[in-house]
């Protein structure tokens, strides 16, 4: 190897060139690492101050067209024009319509279900079924609850470009990293599906709220109880001051219920440790324990709303 610091070929055994290596090494990292933080902080500064448009996934009712290296967001009218839940305010006929997702808070009276079904009843396509060739994994039809629910807490439906958000660490999608955080576009890059006031509310709405009694809800069971009508597992559910679990075998409110479909299972939790006690021959009153008996056993309880079995789990 030869180096012009070294004034020709480097001798590994001579403590100098070493020593030279050495220091050539830590200079060329230290280069790589600046070189990175340069980048990283023009593209913050481009998405913040000039709402540029720095790859990834584009969001739902903006297409991306080729532009070279600066490809730009622009409107897809059969997606923004169309998607429209209920008028906006300051929206008029023909206008690209805001959702309307003040969520049941106060005096306002749009919930995410109502918004879920007011779009699959206008027929605006989902996400995945505007863009099928990037959803493969889904099977589209109407829309679902927990589409709207990403929609409204995504800052970027807001018409703000937003950069960093997530990323990806050896093939594992992340958030941002606390001491970076994310970066917003100080003005609108792009239509808004969502106004600003509308997206505040729904983040203060969707915020995790404390019980009127102060206390945290605990579910012993969850995770453990299997539905025997469909092989789901039962959802955690409070309801009458106590906890219990139910499957709604896969319906949502945000979809009328379909023809024939089966009875919701339902079990309160108390009841179901009891008779746990009694068939592993535990103490009633350590609900905690005959718990960890059954985690320890790795079985499910698989229950049809009457009876249930153990299965493995």
């Amino acid at each position: 190897m030869w180096l012009p610091e070294a004034g020709g070929p480097v001798d590994l055994d001579d403590p100098m060139h070493q020593a030279l290596v050495t220091v050539l090494g830590a200079q060329s990292q230290r280069e790589v690492l600046r070189s990175r933080h340069r980048v990283l902080a023009a593209m913050r500064t481009q998405a913040r101050e000039q709402g540029r448009y720095l790859g990834g996934r584009p969001p739902y009712g903006v297409r991306v067209p080729a532009r070279g290296r600066r490809a730009t967001p622009e409107p897809n009218t059969r997606r923004v024009g169309t998607a429209a839940a209920a008028p906006g305010p300051g929206s008029g006929d023909g206008a690209a319509r805001p959702l309307d997702v003040r969520a049941a808070i106060g005096g306002l009276s749009r919930s995410v279900a109502s918004i879920a079904r007011e779009l699959t009843k206008q027929g605006v396509p989902s996400p995945s079924d505007a863009d099928p060739e990037r959803n493969r994994h889904r099977t589209g039809g109407a829309w679902r609850l927990r589409t709207v629910a990403v929609i409204l807490a995504n800052p970027r439906y807001t018409g703000r470009q937003v950069w960093d958000r997530q990323h990806e660490v050896h093939g594992e999608t992340i958030g941002s990293a606390p001491a970076r955080g994310s970066v917003v576009s100080a003005a609108t890059a792009h239509p808004a599906l969502v106004s600003e006031a509308d997206f505040l509310a729904a983040q203060q709405v969707r915020a995790a709220r404390p019980t009127l009694d102060g206390e945290t809800r605990r579910y012993l069971l969850s995770g453990l109880v299997q539905c025997a009508v469909c092989g789901r597992r039962l959802d955690s559910h409070w309801v009458h001051d106590r906890a219990g679990y139910r499957c709604r075998h896969g319906h949502s409110s945000a979809c009328p219920p379909a023809p024939g479909q089966p009875k919701t299972v339902y079990v309160r939790e108390g009841r179901l440790i009891h008779e746990l006690a009694d068939r592993l021959a535990s103490d009633p009153g350590d609900a905690a324990g005959t718990v960890a008996t059954l985690r320890r056993l790795r079985s499910l309880i698989t229950h049809d709303g009457t009876k249930w079995i153990f299965t493995p789990a």
